[in-house]
């Protein structure tokens, strides 16, 4: 048996806090890729590892001692770790229902989304990405909390974007920053409104560069390969949080900057792989 769960993006968002985990999250617009992450159970081992390496971060551990697992695990990552691509949360949302098929848990889909979500918030590595990636698509969330709460609006568009990884920014940090945080919260919630009212690719693509420098999150470089970008007739901007780029335009030319892939937009959240047997 394995589960995937669709990477994700944040275009911008305005962070929720609560001293209820479930009600804690963020407004904004995530955007789900066909690119992901796939959790396998490995009965003859109790390591967690991560593209055939050990792997440990605290959110799956946190996960694992909720779910009484103690046997290992397979991750299969075709994205970065650490730059903004939801690893944390797609990672944890397939391991989640890959154990509760397998050990029988009886779990349901929400009860295992706000388990990963919860997770997720104690450990600060994300407020939002879990809520996009079980539903799919281009995500936006109107109200915050864990996916069984959060109000949420769908938008099933089917480009292929490309992506330029320049590095990671760290979840934990940024969120920890009171004076960063409140810039996020007031743009975040601005950007929001804005795309609610006009939920169009090009609308996401400005408002998403806009939130990225009203906030200082845009540094010098970043700002520049954007620019450089838009003179060739494309859109693009910063993914959040990380030092990565996403783009309308085609792979080859994000490559000229540094490592790029591309995928089309995800039109599913998380699902169970089907294993083709042959005789």
């Amino acid at each position: 048996m394995t589960f995937f769960a669709p990477a994700s993006i944040t275009a911008f968002f305005s962070p929720y806090y609560s001293k209820d985990l479930l009600k804690t999250g963020s407004l904004g617009v995530g955007i789900t890729l066909e690119k992901g992450v796939r959790a396998k159970i490995n009965p003859d081992s109790n390591k967690v590892k991560v593209n055939a390496k050990d792997f440990r971060f605290n959110t799956m551990d946190l996960l694992l001692e909720r779910l009484s697992f103690n046997k290992g695990l397979e991750i299969e990552a075709e994205i970065p770790i650490g730059c903004g691509f939801g690893f944390s949360g797609a990672s944890c949302l397939a391991s989640a229902f890959e154990v509760n098929e397998n050990e029988k848990l009886g779990k349901g889909y929400f009860e295992l989304a706000d388990l990963v979500h919860e997770c997720e918030v104690l450990s600060s590595t994300g407020l939002g990405d879990v809520v996009c990636q079980v539903h799919g698509g281009v995500v936006l969330r109107k109200e915050a909390g864990a996916p069984s709460i959060a109000e949420v609006e769908r938008f099933n568009f089917s480009q292929e974007l490309s992506f330029l990884v320049l590095g990671p920014i760290s979840t934990k940090e940024v969120l920890r920053d009171d004076e960063v945080i409140e810039k996020i919260r007031r743009h975040g919630k601005e950007a929001t409104d804005k795309f609610s009212k006009e939920p169009t690719l090009t609308q996401l693509f400005k408002l998403s560069k806009e939130f990225a420098i009203k906030t200082g999150l845009l540094d010098e470089e970043i700002g520049e390969i954007i620019s450089n970008i838009e003179k060739k007739g494309y859109f693009a901007s910063m993914v959040m949080l990380g030092r990565a780029i996403f783009s309308t335009c085609p792979q080859g030319l994000l490559q000229e900057y540094g490592e790029a892939f591309s995928s089309r937009i995800s039109k599913t959240g998380v699902y169970k792989v089907k294993i083709k047997k042959y005789n």
